[in-house]
């Protein structure tokens, strides 16, 4: 529990093929922006497991396909069976989507979403900001960051 408090923990899946390598690139950019996030994978073995670390909090960000996002959020797919879990989207990268707990703040969700718009040239996908807003539940803190507005909303 303590190394979840001290780092920023992006889950992915072996599951879900590409989230695991992609999450690798992901936090070498986050760490190389905001190096005091101490970014690290987290891989979940299993569909259960992804549910149930997101649903009880214990991980903040989760990296998904877009079709197992969605799956997530309704409860459907591989989450067949599992409650619905409430989600904001920070970013989108081509197939890709970075998903945050509904409280995720304001400013992190800023932060995160501005070093990935820094970075954007060495994460495949995160090119086209445009298609970041228009995901789905985007957090205001993303939106404000994708729009060039500050972080001092």
């Amino acid at each position: 529990q303590v190394y979840r408090q001290e780092h920023l923990l992006v889950m992915s899946t072996r599951v879900d093929l590409p989230t695991y390598e992609y999450s690798l690139l992901l936090i070498d950019a986050i760490n190389e922006v905001i190096p005091e996030a101490s970014a690290r994978p987290a891989r979940a073995k299993t569909w259960e497991r992804v549910h149930s670390l997101f649903k009880t909090k214990q991980v903040q960000l989760v990296l998904l396909s877009l079709e197992n996002a969605e799956a997530l959020v309704t409860g459907s797919g591989p989450f067949s069976g599992t409650s619905a879990v409430e989600v904001r989207s920070l970013y989108r990268f081509g197939n890709l989507v970075l998903l945050a707990q509904p409280d995720f703040p304001f400013e992190h969700a800023w932060l995160l979403t501005d070093a990935i718009m820094q970075k954007r040239v060495t994460l495949p996908g995160a090119e086209d900001i445009s298609l970041s807003l228009g995901l789905q539940n985007l957090h205001e803190g993303s939106r404000s960051a994708l729009q060039g507005r500050p972080i001092n909303h």
